[in-house]
């Protein structure tokens, strides 16, 4: 008699990998929408808070495999470093496509973290292999 545990992601934590996964194509979206008006300085300035959200995207992809409480709290704190900066520099917003890109960035990383937070989402990574 075999006993097999089917593991299961939680729903939280597979709302935080899709909320991860369309912020990384909103982002390359709005880097090719908006990279034409801005200037050198200004592209980077906005490709910073993005190469953060790609890399929490591609922590995502481990997420239904042998992630641990590591691969969490990164992107947790890599998802931090990225919205507060977004938060304090929104008034500065020059035009509407860049008031826009801050806002995909605030409306879908702040659930991404507050996601991450939950216990089931704790208890996935924390589980025993």
């Amino acid at each position: 008699m075999s006993d097999v545990r089917e593991a299961v992601m939680p729903r939280q934590v597979r709302g935080a990998q899709v909320l991860l996964f369309v912020l990384a194509v909103g982002g390359l979206v709005s880097m090719l929408a908006l990279s034409d008006g801005l200037t050198a300085y200004g592209q980077g300035e906005m490709l910073a808070p993005w190469s953060l959200v790609w890399v929490c995207a591609l922590l995502a992809l481990t997420y239904d495999g042998g992630a641990r409480g590591g691969v969490r709290i990164t992107t947790i704190v890599l998802m931090v470093f990225m919205v507060l900066p977004t938060i304090t520099r929104m008034g500065e917003a020059v035009g509407v496509g860049l008031f826009l890109d801050a806002a995909l960035r605030i409306l879908l990383g702040v659930p991404v973290v507050v996601l991450l937070f939950l216990p089931e989402s704790t208890a996935w990574f924390d589980r025993e292999r």
